[in-house]
């Protein structure tokens, strides 16, 4: 009796032993993900991660977006990194079914590098001495640095060098030796921190081959190094989102495509959070976006009041409430009319503004009640021609729609069925007008057509950049330097149509779509719409 007691027992202790080993192994694997990002320095944009497995180089083998946006360059060092530490059978079961992280990071002026972080795999029994020596058993490793956490040195034939370090089952490695340097130096002095709101236990994240990590706040800082202008992001109307996305990879042969969270810091109060507190809607201003135009924001509010009670604390929180009202007072004494009163009921749930391939902005507002709505602005307003007239104050619009309207300061206006067209010059105006009365639409090109079935209606944030019509734009933008690299023949960003991302309000946190693709082929375009357009006018 005593001996089945001892072997029941034995049998019990070994069941939970091999237990608890199983789960400290799998909690091992998913916090070595997890710590992937404590040692990413935090003016990381962007971070794409992917699984290690067959399927995704399966999937993925034809692909060529990678190599158009990342260029020749970085895709010749990403293959001889795969060849070592992925192809390799002697080194690929360190990482094998692995999570691999690739952050995108400013370095230089007009120069951006990618950290890999590579954890290592859970069924992987070797320590990171024995991987070590695994290594360079193969291959030749220099040691880089002595300190407390060493950084090793791979030289490749054509003069690049692979620059990582080992720490708690990661690998960490860059091109670029001061990336490895600011990782290496974050760990040293117990700063490492997660700058992504991720959620790791997400089924969603964890099922998906591939998932793309954005933080928005870091992304015009990013675009900012390419550029010597000053304020340059606001040429394409972007500004610093206090928000991170997580998003999942959903397959296209020609086109990323992502979709997920994007979770907004509630603290802060800025133009983004205050469409959080709307329900989305459908979005009807795509459809008299001109043909020549370079990218557009557009807007969706379900409860204008609501609305215009945040931007009124959002602007007492920028100190610009006394100078904006004092505007309005102005009008009111001027005009004899409450013009706060008055316009709220007719302003309708969409706005926004547009951007041409000239660089002129025109901002379009949609009325439940055109006639209203023309009648108001004719009473401050001076006519110019029989269609356009002249605000005669200043920032009304950005009163009532706030940050996309600021450009606006005494605008021109005209009234085309149920909207309201404003522009800071009366020849930007009319041409709108003429493209309209033709109903020279972008979304009546068969490309835009194609690109457009992949997106949802439905949102509360809509932005896209077309990226033919942005050539003169982005060559603005762009510092000289910047520019022959963008243009020369190691990208090949020509062959993109556009770029598009949606957000929609969800209580406290956006669903959000991104999508890029290439130009479609000519098998791949739907039937034209009634379109007037050459395709020499899309190219």
């Amino acid at each position: 009796m005593k001996k089945i007691i001892i072997t029941i027992s034995l049998l019990i202790l070994g069941i939970i032993a091999v237990t608890w080993l199983y789960f400290k192994n799998l909690t091992g694997a998913e916090n070595s993900s997890e710590r992937a990002f404590y040692v990413i320095p935090e003016n990381a944009s962007l971070v794409f991660e992917y699984k290690n497995e067959t399927s995704f180089y399966d999937i993925f083998k034809d692909f060529g977006l990678f190599k158009d946006i990342l260029g020749d360059k970085n895709i010749s060092h990403l293959d001889a990194l795969k060849k070592i530490f992925i192809d390799d059978p002697n080194i690929a079961p360190a990482f094998r079914k692995s999570d691999l992280f690739f952050a995108l990071h400013q370095t230089e002026k007009s120069t951006a590098n990618i950290l890999v972080v590579a954890p290592f795999s859970r069924d992987f029994s070797l320590n990171e001495v024995d991987f070590l020596k695994a290594l360079t058993a193969k291959y030749k490793i220099t040691k880089d640095s002595l300190q407390k956490i060493d950084t090793y040195r791979i030289a490749f034939s054509n003069h690049a060098n692979f620059y990582f370090m080992l720490h708690h089952h990661l690998l960490i490695g860059s091109f670029e030796r001061s990336l490895v340097k600011t990782s290496r130096d974050l760990i040293l002095k117990g700063k490492e921190k997660n700058h992504f709101k991720i959620d790791f236990n997400n089924p969603r994240n964890k099922n998906s081959i591939a998932n793309l990590y954005i933080n928005f706040s870091k992304v015009p800082e990013l675009l900012n190094n390419f550029s010597s202008r000053k304020n340059p992001v606001e040429t394409f109307a972007l500004k610093a989102i206090d928000a991170c996305a997580t998003l999942n990879i959903n397959y296209q042969k020609n086109a990323f495509m992502f979709s997920g969270i994007t979770e907004a810091n509630l603290k802060t109060k800025d133009y983004f959070n205050l469409f959080l507190a709307q329900k989305p809607g459908n979005s009807t201003l795509k459809n008299i976006v001109p043909y020549d135009a370079a990218n557009y924001s557009f807007y969706y509010v379900s409860d204008f009041k609501k609305f215009r009670k945040g931007l009124d604390e959002l602007f007492a929180q920028r100190q610009e409430s006394a100078k904006l009202k004092a505007q309005l007072d102005n009008i009111t004494k001027k005009h004899s009319i409450n013009i706060e009163e008055e316009l709220i009921p007719v302003i309708g749930p969409e706005f926004g503004v547009l951007q041409l391939a000239s660089g002129d902005k025109i901002g379009i507002i949609k009325s439940n009640n055109i006639n209203r709505l023309s009648f108001l602005m004719s009473t401050i307003s001076s006519p110019t021609s029989d269609e356009v007239r002249h605000l005669d104050d200043s920032y009304l619009f950005y009163y009532f729609m706030g940050d996309p309207f600021n450009y606006f300061t005494r605008p021109y206006y005209a009234v085309v069925e149920n909207h309201l067209i404003v522009a800071n010059n009366t020849l930007a105006l009319k041409r709108f007008l003429q493209h309209y009365t033709s109903q020279n639409f972008l979304i009546r090109t068969d490309k835009n057509l194609d690109f457009q079935q992949y997106l949802t209606n439905q949102g509360n944030i809509f932005y896209f950049i077309h990226n033919s019509n942005s050539k003169g734009i982005i060559r603005s933008f762009l510092n000289n330097s910047a520019y022959n690299s963008f243009k020369s023949n190691h990208f090949n960003w020509s062959d993109i149509y556009g770029l598009a991302i949606q957000f929609s309000a969800d209580q406290d946190r956006f669903f959000t779509n991104l999508y890029m693709s290439k130009l479609p082929g000519q098998e791949d375009l739907l039937p034209k719409v009634d379109s007037a357009l050459l395709d020499s006018l899309t190219q």
